[in-house]
């Protein structure tokens, strides 16, 4: 698959799924029904936006993948790919999670979530930069041009 088809599937299933959330979240039929504490609003917004978070990260994990030659400059960067993604999938899920979770949460239990996500998001930047340290970078040095290698 040409990586413009694949991007533009991806893209599109993002932007509807985003579209989607924000449309029937504000729909008062989606607003006033409940099961409890949680609203279908709540729900649906949790399905759209989490499955964009999801594809995303699917998008992302088959750019990484891609060899191809319409992204030859990207080559010294692809393994960041990931971690990058990675980090803002971390940061965007811990307010989507909260749709279907935080009306269950007490005090003590939204702590621990916090705590988790503070976490996931930490060893995400480790992630992040170790890559950046092991692979990246040694490749950006051998290919810069040779004066920027004479000035190093």
């Amino acid at each position: 698959m040409k990586v413009r088809t694949w991007m533009m599937q991806y893209g599109v299933a993002i932007l509807l799924s985003c579209a989607f959330a924000l449309i029937l979240g504000q729909v008062p039929l989606f607003r006033e029904t409940a099961v409890g504490k949680l609203t279908a609003s709540d729900l649906v917004q949790f399905l759209g936006y989490g499955g964009a978070i999801v594809l995303a990260w699917l998008g992302a994990r088959q750019a990484a993948a891609d060899a191809s030659e319409d992204w030859k400059w990207l080559a010294p960067y692809r393994a960041l790919i990931l971690p990058v993604t990675t980090l803002v999938t971390m940061i965007l899920a811990y307010g989507v999670l909260l749709l279907v979770g935080g009306p269950f949460l007490n005090k003590f239990a939204k702590e621990i979530y916090n705590w988790i996500f503070i976490v996931g998001i930490v060893a995400a930047i480790a992630w992040l930069i170790a890559t950046w340290m092991r692979t990246c970078a040694p490749l950006v040095v051998a290919a810069a041009p040779r004066r920027l290698k004479k000035a190093i």
